[in-house]
């Protein structure tokens, strides 16, 4: 009998950045370079900061987008 491996368990989060004002989300696998982060937006787009990367980097994304204004933040993401 073989034995049945666990999922890999998913994170996500959200938060709202202080300067700026902008909600930004991000999902991702711990220990995989899967990890996405997009600023939520109540338009159809999505704006995207960051796409197949690691934790270490959206975590480091975050800090930097805090003390941005909105129009750098949104330069920052591919639409």
């Amino acid at each position: 009998m073989e034995a049945r491996r666990k999922p890999l368990a998913k994170v996500e989060g959200r938060r709202r950045l202080r300067l700026s004002g902008l909600t930004v989300a991000w999902r991702g696998t711990p220990s995989l370079d899967d990890w996405v982060a997009y600023i939520v937006s109540t338009k159809s787009k999505k704006l995207i900061l960051a796409d197949h990367a690691s934790e270490r980097t959206v975590r480091n994304l975050m800090v930097r987008l805090q003390t941005m204004p909105k129009t750098e933040v949104e330069k920052i993401a591919k639409g």
